[in-house]
Order: structure tokens, then sequence, then C-alpha cells
């Protein structure tokens, strides 16, 4: 069963916001590069040796935690098994990487990746579903990174109560969003309800879309403990992978050595500049400069952050070349795979 596509692509796939970010995060990748010197950079990478295979390892095994998660998102039996799960995965992160669309490509690619298994009508919500689980568990971790920052500064005695109110805040938040969702709240299509009455038609079309968006993603949250606990457990195991991954560069990169806390401060920054710098394609520059800012601020010194972040820039760049291998395999360009997902177009079944 093979998937096909119309052929209608958005009018503007980058935008001049788009193009300006990226600019800017390369003048900013040349300029930290330069400032923690291609010498000691270089003699830091060699450290890490074949142990980078192990790096690209703990990023498969991330790739198949999302999948996983994706899955338990799925109602009823399905024929979604895990290796084509898992390729989805790959191949979406892959055009997400690569455009300014982000995460508005990424996630119909995989829906459209596995379109001969499971229709993009199922598999699309639950993404959403996945996605919501995942960004809900990345805010707990920048919240707990920032509490954990202050631990690590020895300033817990001035900032407490401010990070006790940071992550009461985080969690309520987290709770609210899960009890709208439990109790199939339409915040946003009443919203835009509420704005169509007194503004533009184009607000009660939009209303429309959001409540069938709502109505596909109330329907197949997860509503079982067991389930429940799978997918947070899922999405935890991801972030812990990354933790170890940090550990596991830092302990061959720096003199000094770190600890798990330092390696979940890092990963805190490092999930907080991917959700806010998500329009700049694989975060070039900025990953660069917040990374190393920090693990000066760390006392690991500039060129070991700028290490950590070309080493997670390499990982990124190997599994962006297996997705583009996979994309092909599954007779898609990575332009056309991006056209095709940003259009929003489905496969006809």
């Amino acid at each position: 069963m093979t998937a096909t596509f119309s052929s209608r692509a958005p009018s503007r796939r980058i935008t001049p916001v788009g193009v300006v970010a990226g600019l800017a995060g390369v003048a900013l990748f040349v300029y930290t590069f330069q400032r923690a010197g291609l010498g000691e950079i270089a003699i830091l990478i060699g450290r890490l040796g074949w142990v980078f295979l192990g790096v690209l390892a703990l990023g498969g095994l991330r790739f198949m935690v999302r999948g996983m998660a994706w899955r338990r998102c799925l109602e009823g039996s399905h024929q979604l098994n895990l290796r084509p799960a898992f390729q989805a995965v790959v191949a979406g992160d892959t055009l997400g990487n690569l455009t300014f669309l982000s995460i508005l490509v990424s996630e119909p690619a995989k829906a459209l990746y596995v379109a001969d298994r499971e229709p993009v009508e199922r598999t699309l919500p639950a993404l959403a579903v996945e996605n919501l689980f995942y960004t809900l568990s990345a805010a707990l971790v920048i919240a707990g990174g920032a509490v954990a920052l202050l631990l690590r500064l020895g300033t817990i005695d001035t900032w407490w109560i401010a990070s006790v109110g940071v992550i009461a805040t985080i969690i309520g938040l987290v709770t609210l969003v899960h009890l709208v969702i439990w109790r199939r709240v339409r915040v946003a299509s009443r919203s835009l309800n509420l704005l169509a009455r007194r503004g533009p038609g184009v607000a009660a079309r939009w209303a429309a879309r959001v409540r069938d968006v709502e109505d596909r993603i109330y329907s197949r949250y997860p509503r079982h403990g067991g389930q429940l606990a799978a997918l947070t457990a899922w999405e935890l195991t991801f972030h812990g992978l990354a933790v170890l991954e940090i550990f596991l560069v830092l302990s061959l990169i720096s003199p000094v050595a770190p600890t798990v806390l330092d390696a979940f401060v890092f990963e805190a920054v490092n999930r907080f500049i991917a959700v806010v710098f998500k329009v700049v394609p694989m975060r070039i520059g900025v990953d660069e400069a917040g990374t190393s800012a920090f693990a000066e601020l760390l006392e690991f010194g500039t060129a070991a952050g700028v290490t950590l972040a070309l080493v997670r820039k390499a990982r990124m760049l190997v599994w962006m070349t297996i997705g583009g291998v996979l994309l092909a395999r599954r007779g898609l360009s990575v332009g056309s795979a991006e056209n095709r997902a940003a259009a929003g177009d489905g496969p006809s079944r």
C-alpha cells in the first residue's frame, strides 16, 4: 500500500524571520567557536575518541523511547510496530532540524512516514498527545534545572523561596493542563468563538479547526492509570538518557569531574534552547553559545561547553543522515517531504 500526496505546497516555506534567525545563528556559532579556541576544542574532541559511538547509541535509544511513547498514545489494536515508529521519529526529526517550520513539519512527516500501516487520522492525533506529554516533561526538567543550578552555585539560601515558587508554578500549570484535557474543557475553541463574535470571520473558521483538534486529542488522551504512568515513564526516560549522554561526554572532555547534578543542569539548558529557538535550524550558534556560557558559569570552561555542543551537533548530523536515507527509501526527498507535510496533505488509502 503506497501513500500518494497532492502537489500543494505552502507559498512561503522560508520566512524573513527564519532567514534572519539562521544567519544570526551562524554568526553566533563562528564567534563562539573563535572565542573558545580551535586548538583547545580539537584536544577535547580527541579525548572523546571512540566513545562517540556510545553517544550515537544513546541518541538512537532516545528516538526509540519517543517512538514507544507515540505507540502508547494509539488507542486499541494497531499495526505500528517499534521499528517503523523508530524510523518515522528519526525521519521526522531530520526534517524538523533542517527547516524553519520545525515541529509544523516534523510531526506530520512522522505520520506520513507510517501511512502504509496506520492512517494519518489516527497517528497524527496520537503524536499530538505524545508531544503534549513531552512538552510538559520538558517544562518540569527546565524548572528542575533552575533549582539545580541554584543548588550548584550555592545560592539556595538566597533564592530558595523563588525556586520553590518556580517549581510550584510549573507543577501547577502542568496539573492544570492535564485537568483541562481530562475534563474536556474546550479552552482554545471557546476563546476563538468569543473572539469571532466581536472580530473577523476568520476566527470562527479557526475555532472549528481548533475544536476538531481538541476532539481528537481528548479522545486519545490516556485515561487509565497504567497508560498514564507508562507514557510518563517513557518521557522521563528520554530526559534521563540525555543526562547520561552529557555526563559521559563531560567526564571524558573536562578536567573537572562532573556530577549528575551538573549533567541535569546542562540538559535543562539544552531543553530550554530547543524549545525557545526551534526557528533556528539545528539551533546552530545558539546551542554553542548557551552551553558554553553555562559551562563557564559552572567552571567547566568555555571550550568544554562548545565541545559538548559540537558533540551533540555531530550526533545530530549522523542521525540526520540516517533520516535522509530513510526518507529516500520511502521515495521522498527532504524537500518534497517538507512540502507535503507543511501542506498538511494526507495519504490516499
